[in-house]
């Protein structure tokens, strides 16, 4: 009985483990901001202090100076590896993001408007 309980609990940790969606949630560092193939990381994190926290609960949150706190909901489409962050102060702010995940740092490239095509961005998840 209790190798069955083993395996159960060992395949529930592989599954968790493999499933994008959870993947994703966490704490995420910023890394690096490319802007049209150019690096203007120290514009958008000059002090190396932004960060944004995807929820369980669908919700965000991210914050760090220069641009300060938002919050707001995401919706993360794992079959096409797909990102969009409808934040709360309003349309101009939300986002969408072609996402790749390779084990602790994720990548984003914008889609969906010229301007969001020109960047891409780099986050580290926080240990």
């Amino acid at each position: 009985m209790k190798f069955v309980v083993t395996l159960i609990v060992a395949f529930f940790i592989f599954f968790n483990s493999q499933n994008p969606k959870n993947n994703i949630q966490g704490t995420w560092l910023m890394y690096k901001v490319i802007q049209n193939g150019k690096d203007v990381t120290l514009e958008h994190d000059p002090y190396h202090e932004r960060f944004l926290i995807l929820k369980s609960d669908c919700s965000f949150e991210s914050g760090g100076r220069p641009f300060g706190k938002n919050t707001g909901k995401y919706e993360f489409n794992e079959n096409e590896n797909k990102l969009f962050l409808d934040s709360d102060t309003g349309p101009e702010d939300d986002s969408f993001w072609n996402v790749t995940i390779k084990s602790d740092t994720m990548f984003w490239r914008g889609y969906g408007s010229e301007w969001a095509e020109a960047f891409e961005l780099i986050q580290v998840k926080k240990k």
